[in-house]
């Protein structure tokens, strides 16, 4: 690779044996970036999933409020639980 050559792709370190999955999930991500989705549409469509992972109605004042910075704030779970809101049971019965 020459010197001058800028490299704009910086593929996932995953030093974990079983990281397949999140190689995968990284791929994936690379791949809708690279079709031209944002990292802030993304945060955005991440946030509003998250607001369906904890059963927020689509017509909640929630739903039209501005993404929040940080996605993984402890307070952002409080507010929801506040609300009345709480993540759906994800278990499976085999």
């Amino acid at each position: 690779m020459s010197k001058n050559k800028l490299n704009s792709h910086f593929p996932a370190a995953v030093d974990d044996v079983n990281a397949g999955p999140f190689a995968d999930i990284q791929k994936r991500l690379d791949d809708i970036q690279d079709s031209g989705m944002t990292a802030l549409a993304i945060r955005n469509i991440l946030f509003q999933k998250m607001l369906d992972l904890h059963a927020v109605p689509d017509d909640h004042f929630l739903r039209s409020e501005s993404t929040p910075e940080r996605l993984d704030d402890p307070s952002l779970i409080a507010k929801l639980n506040d609300l009345g809101f709480y993540r759906a049971s994800t278990r499976v019965m085999h």
